[in-house]
């Protein structure tokens, strides 16, 4: 049974995501960078520790200040206590909140700017949490955006700092800097290769974290690896900034050999996996969203490697969003059970594929007295 949504569902608009927009350099690799600061407001508890009526004087004060000052721009303020638990799913799958926020307790919330470029989680594990993401490799972009938003916040907010251990989190692991800096890569190459492990581990040894699609304790699917810096505590943040460039700039440079090898030693059987997956999802009557990835990430390859042209990057992505559990069921107005879910993200891919799929002209069938079967008559004639 699927039960009806109340309308309208307007949490988000139905663009795809600035992350998501394939627009970026490197972005058949780097799908999106992502820098994160943590900060807490002087003199009061961390989220955890907090009441309710103190997370609220923390949520009031913060969208006090964002809804006020014009510097700001345009943010939109949300308090997560008055969304469904679809429209919270919803601003997780589109990377504007964590998982922490699906749990409300309280005044827990999340302030968007117009483009979605830029968000700030309000009583997270911090009091706040400032995000700026954006599509391709944009380490410097993406960390100047948000500098610039916490050096203003600085001036209406008192932070919880310490002239030895820096910004004071909630978690030892985030004091210092309170920077995260994190890529989201697409490495099948490496997958395919078999030297995934190993590119991972050297990685792990230089100080980068492995993650999946949604950040922490997230499962990696579809070959979608969240990379980010470890440590936030010895150094400036332009430092941790360069350091973990450097370290991505060399696993995407391990992928793009891979990838260069596989089409060089194995390209039929790398065409044959690509249209393996293509013809899987044209037919199939039930997906998982596992499943989805995976398969969909064998498409991804082909469009980067130039061996499938059936649709671009751009429509993949809109697909992919799509289908994911809450949107599905936003743009399908219901609530669906597990097996319904399946089958109508099944139904949804197919839909997106027929829309994709290049018009080819229409070939008309030759006549039998068209000059063609004429000339090859007569020349079997005269044989």
């Amino acid at each position: 049974m699927r039960a009806k949504l109340p309308l309208p569902l307007s949490v988000l608009p139905d663009d795809l995501p600035a992350w998501f927009s394939h627009t970026g350099p490197q972005a058949d690799l780097v799908i999106s960078t992502r820098v994160r600061l943590a900060r807490n407001l002087a003199n009061r508890r961390f989220t955890y520790h907090a009441g309710r009526s103190e997370r609220k004087q923390v949520f009031d004060m913060v969208a006090s200040v964002l809804e006020r000052g014009k510097e700001f721009g345009a943010f939109s303020v949300i308090n997560c206590a008055s969304l469904s638990p679809l429209d919270r799913q919803l601003l997780l799958e589109e990377r504007l909140i964590s998982p922490d926020l699906l749990n409300v307790e309280g005044d827990r919330g999340v302030a968007i700017d117009n483009d979605r470029h830029t968000s700030i989680m309000i009583n997270e594990e911090d009091h706040l949490r400032l995000h700026s993401i954006d599509s391709g490799f944009k380490a410097e972009e993406v960390w100047y955006r948000i500098n610039l938003l916490d050096d203003l916040l600085g001036h209406h907010l008192p932070y919880a700092y310490d002239i030895r251990r820096g910004f004071l989190t909630s978690c030892p692991t985030n004091s210092g800097t309170g920077l995260r800096v994190s890529f989201l890569l697409h490495l099948p190459g490496l997958a395919l290769t078999k030297t995934i492990d190993p590119v991972l581990l050297g990685a792990s040894q230089m100080g980068i974290s492995t993650r999946g699609f949604f950040g922490e304790h997230s499962e990696v699917m579809g070959n979608l690896f969240q990379l980010s810096n470890q440590a936030t505590l010895g150094a400036r943040e332009e430092e941790f900034l360069q350091h973990t460039r450097k370290i991505i700039g060399e696993v995407t440079a391990h992928e793009r050999s891979a990838r260069e090898r596989i089409l060089a030693d194995a390209g039929l059987e790398l065409s044959d996996r690509v249209f393996r997956a293509w013809g899987i999802l044209l037919h199939a009557k039930m997906l998982t969203m596992a499943e989805f990835l995976n398969l969909s990430s064998a498409l991804r390859l082909g469009i980067d490697c130039g061996i499938f042209s059936e649709m671009t990057a751009v429509q993949l992505n809109r697909m992919t969003l799509a289908v994911m559990p809450a949107h599905l069921q936003r743009n399908r107005n219901t609530t669906l059970s597990e097996t319904s879910e399946q089958c109508e993200r099944a139904d949804m891919v197919r839909a997106f594929i027929g829309a994709a799929a290049p018009k080819k002209a229409v070939r008309k069938p030759r006549s039998a007295l068209s000059p063609e079967n004429n000339n090859g008559r007569r020349g079997a004639d005269r044989s």
